[in-house]
């Protein structure tokens, strides 16, 4: 009983604990090319990730990039039409890829 209680204490002291200072996030914004393409991936692919994902990749093969989009649309259930899927590819070999 005791250490249940000593548990309850500590728990409950730690959340009340107050933080007064401001807290200031920094924003990280992510440029993408902006060509034919752009808005199929803009509309199935920031819904989950940040632009730094594809970015952070590295230049890719045309084989790479098809993969992923189907894995996230196979694997993970995104809502990535079979046209965009191929819009998408395309863009991202286009803009990203290792030629």
């Amino acid at each position: 009983m005791r250490t249940i209680l000593l548990f309850l204490l500590l728990t409950l002291t730690s959340l009340s604990a107050d933080y007064r200072q401001d807290v200031r996030i920094p924003s990280v914004t992510f440029q993408l090319k902006v060509d034919r393409g752009f808005p199929a991936m803009q509309r199935n692919c920031q819904w989950c990730h940040s632009f730094g994902y594809i970015l952070n990749q590295g230049p890719q093969t045309k084989a790479y990039w098809k993969n992923i989009v189907v894995r996230m649309r196979d694997t993970f259930k995104a809502p990535i039409t079979k046209e965009d899927a191929i819009t998408v590819t395309e863009y991202l070999y286009r803009n990203y890829g290792k030629k």
